[in-house]
């Protein structure tokens, strides 16, 4: 009888454990043999859509924790090979237990997404069982680290659930949709903003484990990445970089060791906001994509890097924010770029993180306004000495406040350019905003990584 127990048991393990892609992305995102299920055993809720597989006796979804490159972290992994991964009630409080225990233990919540969606036979009970965990990461959002990892479907309130983490990483082939499967797929909800990060199917574990880098255990805490790179390391390259273009150089130039993770790449690409490390602290950073129209600040863009500052902020995360643009978009006409510049704007001032601001290019109206300015919260401002610091652009100026005596000049061509240096010499030298306080030093282009690693060393000192 004795053995009959036993080997009843085990195949009961062997089901647990069995190949599956959920567990599979366990076995990637996980140190080896650290990962242990909990509530492993719970049954689902019978209906009758059920069939015999001997797997559907399972809730879909995994639970449990372990560590993550010697980490605590918490998972929920919804299981598609069991009823195909159809929530309900069951599978709600096992993913309300998680919270509940990485809350008390202060680690983060990583949550992999593929189900075909409620199990509607539960009826009320799957929509206040989606409602569960919904209120779940509420309570939990900003205190620790959420990243949503989408492998397969992610449909109806699924979709609204996994866009509250923090980050959204999704397969290549994976499905996002709320009402319909037209343009659900990830590509498209990357760039409207609901994805992170889109890569291969056999990549999305690795991703996840380096995002995780980045962040904290909780908002208490600090994230330390651990590198070699040299605090003092010049960078001299970007002598023939800065007025270019590049900024992903930029970035690239001042990270430790070049590494750079970029979030939300294809949502308002002319704002760029990435994870880099700075003298071994996790920063993000915010920059203008100076490659497309000149670094325009558009009411996406100001959005993106209003929601990436925020974000930084509520774990602590120090930012770093490089300005090269000529300010707002003036082929835009939409209505919300009043909205949009504000946010832009509260970000800054009520971040409680340390705030470092480089102005490696143009700053022109408002990107010298709410762009990460000292006026505006930065706690620190420096700017190269290629830098241009101006309410308008020379152009506007010139032409508003000259355009009498340009007109009426022998050579009109040869007066605006005139007039063009006059005005960049004499109101846009970032002389003139240090001079006023609005700028802390003007930096040789070869200290700028130098200067920003003692900024953010200094604001993190205890």
């Amino acid at each position: 009888m004795e053995n009959t127990k036993r080997k009843s048991v085990k195949e009961l393990r062997d089901t647990l454990t069995a190949d599956s892609a959920a567990m599979n992305v366990v076995n990637e995102l996980f140190d080896a043999a650290t990962f242990a299920q909990l509530s492993a055993y719970v049954k689902r809720y019978s209906t009758a859509a059920d069939n015999s597989d001997k797997g559907s006796d399972f809730e879909g979804v995994i639970t449990g924790y372990g560590a993550v490159d010697g980490r605590l972290v918490f998972a929920f992994v919804q299981d598609s090979s069991r009823m195909k991964g159809a929530f309900g009630e069951a599978q709600a409080k096992k993913i309300c237990s998680i919270y509940d225990m990485a809350m008390k233990a202060g680690a983060p919540v990583i949550g992999v997404f593929d189900s075909c969606g409620a199990k509607i036979e539960e009826g009320a009970g799957a929509m206040a069982a989606y409602a569960k965990v919904m209120k779940k990461a509420a309570d939990a959002s900003g205190y620790i680290p959420q990243i949503a990892v989408i492998t397969g479907v992610c449909a109806g309130s699924a979709a609204a659930f996994a866009a509250m983490s923090d980050f959204v990483i999704a397969s290549e082939k994976a499905e996002i949709y709320v009402t319909s499967k037209a343009c659900g797929c990830a590509e498209s909800s990357a760039r409207s903003g609901i994805v992170d990060i889109v890569c291969a199917p056999e990549a999305v574990a690795a991703k996840a484990k380096e995002l995780l880098m980045f962040l904290p255990q909780t908002c208490d805490s600090e994230a330390i990445v651990e590198n070699g790179d040299d605090l003092n390391r010049l960078t001299p390259e970007l002598e023939t970089v800065l007025g270019k273009g590049d900024m992903n150089k930029i970035i690239a130039s001042i990270a430790d060791n070049g590494k750079v993770l970029e979030v939300a790449s294809a949502y308002a690409p002319e704002m760029i906001s990435a994870f880099v490390s700075v003298g071994g602290y996790s920063c993000g950073v915010i920059a203008n994509n100076s490659s497309m129209n000149e670094g325009a600040i558009t009411p996406a863009a100001a959005d993106k890097a209003a929601g990436f500052v925020n974000l930084c902020s509520s774990f602590g995360i120090p930012v770093v924010t490089l300005v090269d643009s000529v300010g707002v978009d003036g082929n835009s006409e939409d209505a919300a770029y009043a909205s949009s510049l504000a946010s832009l704007a509260f970000s800054y001032a009520q971040a409680q993180s340390a705030c470092v601001t480089a102005v490696v290019g143009k700053a022109y109206g408002a990107a010298g306004t709410v762009f990460g300015t000292k006026s505006v919260g930065a706690d620190v401002v420096y700017a190269t000495e290629n830098a241009e610091i101006s309410a308008l652009s020379p152009d506007a100026a010139v032409f508003f406040l000259n355009q009498s005596e340009i007109a009426g000049s022998d050579d009109p061509e040869a007066t605006r350019k005139e007039k063009m240096a006059e005005w960049k010499e004499k109101y846009a030298s970032p002389v003139e905003a240090a001079r006023l306080g609005e700028i802390d030093d003007i930096i040789l282009t070869e200290e700028l990584r130098q200067r920003i690693c003692a900024a953010i060393e200094m604001m993190n000192a205890d």
